[in-house]
């Protein structure tokens, strides 16, 4: 957003609260660049997922971000998930994912032979980028263009005068900064910021739920060259092979509802469940070579129910304050959909 609103010649600050950029939920995922395949119609995800997965190819070609259209096989690894993937295939179709193709076990076996399963769906959109590059790019443009990121900033206050808002911000010394326009992009802490504005009833910021993730690796080349993904379970895409840019191959992530949202420490004990999960389609996994990698925590909105989970773009006309966009829930698939989040919300405050 901040790298948008700096394209549109506007004078642009972030105030990041970390000692640097992207250290949270931005860097600690799994560096998929999805299609959009599984989210409801109409959804926001389905919208930004599909446009946001043709901008950020066009991105990193042009601004020479590490990335790769690995594509992705979405296995049915018995009789009765092939329903499901007839089911995932119909939906991407809905939302304008272009070339979903089933796939039959032996085409599967010709793709990835190490990959057991029924049958699949092969999806050509989907790929793999290096987070940081990107973000760092983003960061780039916007100090070029005159711009800054201010780090160690950490957000005390927001009052806003009918006109103006001022924030309160301690970084070392406290500093009040004026301005006309205030977009609340914090991910885990969106609902924190909100509820820092003063004005803004405190009913219209949702309560975050925080959702962990363990990732854990492979660190030498298996030959796999897909993004290889299970049926997606009730609260998320499954624990998924992902190939790394330097061929190793990380798996991951589980899920876990958490209060702490500072844990980032991987939990060993979560092994031996990866290892089932992985055998259902790599049988032949060297479970001595799996190691724990990182974990990441994912700002959640809606606890219940998985086909409810979208992205919240919240403007005056729910909160009757001009000029402020909160964004919550901004998860799976954030960092695809990025681009296109940031060309809404320039185009809102047009």
């Amino acid at each position: 957003i901040g790298n948008e609103l700096s394209n549109q010649n506007k004078d642009v600050l972030v105030i990041e609260a970390e000692n640097d950029f992207g250290k949270l939920t931005s860097s600690r995922n799994s560096g998929v660049i999805h299609a959009g395949i599984y989210y409801p119609e109409k959804s926001l995800k389905s919208k930004f997922c599909v446009l946001g997965n043709k901008l950020i190819y066009d991105y990193c070609k042009k601004n020479h971000i590490p990335h790769a259209n690995t594509k992705k096989i979405l296995v049915a690894s018995s009789y009765d998930q092939i329903k499901i993937i007839d089911r995932i295939k119909k939906q991407a179709e809905k939302n304008g994912v272009e070339g979903a193709t089933k796939v039959s076990k032996n085409q599967v076996s010709k793709l990835e032979p190490l990959i057991c399963c029924e049958e699949a769906l092969l999806i050509p959109s989907s790929g793999i980028i290096d987070p940081i590059s990107f973000m760092r790019s983003l960061v780039g443009r916007i100090e070029n263009s005159g711009n800054m990121v201010a780090y160690r900033s950490n957000l005390k206050k927001i009052n806003y005068d009918g006109k103006n808002f001022t924030l309160l911000i301690e970084n070392n010394e406290q500093t009040t900064i004026q301005c006309k326009e205030l977009i609340n992009s914090a991910g885990l802490y969106a609902s924190d910021i909100a509820n820092k504005i003063e004005g803004l009833k405190k009913e219209l910021a949702p309560k975050t739920f925080f959702a962990k993730g363990n990732y854990f690796s492979i660190n030498k080349d298996l030959g796999i060259r897909h993004l290889v993904y299970p049926i997606p379970n009730k609260f998320s895409l499954g624990i998924h092979l992902t190939p790394e840019l330097d061929y190793s191959v990380k798996f991951g992530p589980d899920f876990e509802w958490i209060e702490d949202r500072e844990n980032y420490k991987v939990d060993i004990n979560k092994k031996k469940l990866f290892i089932n999960e992985i055998m259902k389609f790599l049988p032949d996994l060297d479970s001595d070579s799996l190691n724990p990698s990182y974990a990441g925590i994912r700002p959640i909105i809606e606890k219940k129910e998985k086909s409810k989970r979208d992205f919240i773009i919240q403007t005056d006309s729910t909160h009757s304050i001009p000029n402020l966009i909160n964004l919550y829930g901004i998860e799976s698939p954030g960092l695809t959909s990025s681009l296109a989040i940031a060309l809404h919300v320039r185009d809102l405050l047009e």
